[in-house]
């Protein structure tokens, strides 16, 4: 497993550098965003700053156990047209988060409440379809892997996905 993981970053770093271009406008991006993964589901608001090749987002994770609040930052490595007639584009990039999370009744972790500050890198893959004039409908999924800071411990591991739209300025 863990080599198959390490050949699927090679071999996404290398076709990174084969050619990526950017796809995306090259103004202000604001969004929102729908988000779910094992942290639970939740909204989240997304930004791209022009003078920043970071996509960011800022998202809340709420269930029933769970309630936690998270920041994402994500670099295209693949940004590339897929059906460039009507402006469908695909991506391919790595990131990180930082998360803050409550939980409840065990929620999984143990048998009391609990608190965690996490830190670790993600992966998301997605679609991009830009219509109108300064409008995108995305959608991705994502995995991450990290670590506990508060308290220490490791993996914390995610799988997701989100769908959102995008205003461009």
């Amino acid at each position: 497993m863990k080599k198959k993981l390490v050949a699927v970053c090679i071999i996404g770093l290398f076709l990174g550098t084969i050619g990526a271009f950017a796809e995306h406008p090259d103004g202000l991006g604001l969004g929102i965003v729908g988000r779910g993964g094992w942290g639970g589901f939740g909204p989240a608001l997304s930004l791209k700053i022009p003078s920043l090749p970071v996509y960011w987002a800022v998202n809340l994770g709420i269930s029933q156990h769970y309630f936690g609040v998270g920041i994402t930052g994500d670099y295209y490595l693949i940004d590339k047209a897929l059906v460039p007639d009507i402006n469908l584009d695909w991506y391919f990039g790595f990131g990180g988060y930082l998360g803050l999370g409550s939980w409840k009744d065990g929620y999984g972790y143990n048998d009391h409440d609990g608190f965690a500050m996490t830190l670790g890198l993600r992966a998301p893959i997605g679609l991009s379809w830009e219509f109108l004039e300064h409008f995108e409908l995305f959608g991705d999924i994502f995995a991450g892997l990290g670590f506990g800071i508060v308290p220490f411990y490791f993996p914390d591991w995610d799988i997701g996905g989100e769908i959102g739209i995008r205003y461009w300025f």
